[in-house]
């Protein structure tokens, strides 16, 4: 899913000779190398983008937390935007339907308060660090590239979390989109996914399974949409998510074009240097008779070399700040002291009123920084000081 961190193994299983890669084995392309999945053949930069400027829809799949995977997204973008201009538009799952209005006046303005507000969303619809979208985003704003939000609300998504479908409401059921379960080899690569959080009941994986559902028909949905609206007809459209969610064409891809059959074309990019550290699920890559994508991009994995500060907590709304609903053991919270059910009510001088508030504040801490909190526990006040220290976790 999206909240999760997204790794290698679930969005290009290394297999050779096999459907996703019959002329060469995609777990040898180097950085840099640009290979045609179904001739084999190696392209330009150049020559890729002219190819996937051909299609009405471009797929471009990613690993959430590498730079360089958004760095082809980038490239792509630009090539797209220099042979279309004015005629490109960005779907992102980053951010969710309920967002749109935001990323509109975020295009459109230019002041502090807008950037602020679009932050803060970005923060609310999604969980990593917006560092490593920073160049893409710059360039959307810049070039004022409509920007659409894709993923279902909140409200929606949390009820389909809970329990799946059993727990809508004849009203909920209603607003779901259009949703097709019989694609036996996406059922399969789901299943994949979760046994790789670990073992679980088969009705477990039936909620996890309609979630999932629910998440890519309501990002079809909303691609479908706009490109069939008034202001999307004449458009092409380069989508952004998950590599799940586009290899193999069963996500968006094959959703969208039940919808919305125009041409579309789908390139993964593909690290040979993945950590081990940053593999958070054991997931064995079931073998599929599907072609991975049309392009896999070579490229070398890179983190951000300056990490964040994380203060290392779980936060929900309080009434009187933000309540603290885990600490993250040895954080700067936790060594500060800082427990769960503590109120945040102010850092340094600065009051605290929402999550935001946090995660702003932080933005410009360094590791070694002292931040003084003042704490409401058990109706009492108390302050604690924390010493930040760099993180990769996408929590504050």
């Amino acid at each position: 899913m999206a909240e999760k961190t997204e790794t290698k193994s679930e969005s290009t299983p290394s297999t050779s000779a096999s459907p996703e890669s019959p002329y060469q084995d995609i777990t040898k392309i180097k950085p840099g190398q640009i290979v045609h999945l179904r001739t084999g053949q190696t392209l330009s930069e150049s020559q890729a983008i002219e190819t996937l400027a051909t299609s009405r829809i471009i797929y471009a799949g990613e690993v959430h937390d590498s730079l360089e995977d958004h760095n082809v997204q980038l490239k792509i973008l630009k090539g797209l935007v220099a042979r279309f201009p004015g005629q490109v538009v960005v779907g992102m799952e980053m951010f969710r339907r309920s967002s749109q209005a935001v990323l509109d006046q975020w295009i459109k303005g230019d002041g502090d308060e807008d950037e602020k507000v679009f932050l803060k969303r970005w923060y609310e619809d999604w969980s990593h660090n917006d560092a490593y979208y920073r160049a893409l985003l710059d360039y959307i704003k810049a070039e004022k590239i409509p920007l659409v939000a894709l993923r279902p609300t909140s409200e929606m998504a949390f009820k389909m979390r809970a329990s799946g479908m059993a727990g809508l409401s004849e009203n909920d059921l209603r607003k779901l989109p259009e949703i097709d379960d019989n694609d036996p080899h996406h059922r399969t690569a789901v299943n994949a996914i979760f046994q790789g959080h670990g073992p679980g009941a088969s009705e477990q994986f039936e909620s996890f399974y309609q979630m999932m559902l629910f998440w890519e028909e309501t990002m079809s949905e909303t691609i479908a949409d706009y490109l069939s609206s008034p202001e999307g007809k004449d458009k092409k459209m380069m989508v952004m998510a998950g590599g799940f969610h586009v290899g193999y064409g069963f996500g968006l891809p094959r959703r969208t074009f039940r919808r919305l059959p125009v041409p579309y074309q789908i390139v993964i990019p593909y690290a040979q240097n993945f950590p081990d550290e940053m593999k958070m699920l054991d997931v064995k890559a079931p073998n599929l008779p599907l072609q991975l994508a049309d392009l896999v991009w070579g490229v070398s994995y890179q983190a951000l070399k300056e990490k964040k500060v994380r203060l290392g907590i779980m936060m929900d709304q309080f009434q009187a700040g933000v309540q603290v609903s885990d600490v993250f053991p040895d954080s700067p919270a936790a060594k500060a002291g800082i427990k769960k059910g503590d109120i945040i009510s102010r850092m340094d001088d600065v009051p605290i009123h929402e999550r935001f508030d946090i995660i702003y504040y932080l933005q410009n801490k360094k590791p070694g920084d002292r931040i003084k909190i003042k704490l409401i526990r058990n109706g009492k006040s108390i302050e604690t000081e924390a010493l930040m220290t760099a993180s990769g976790s996408g929590h504050p």
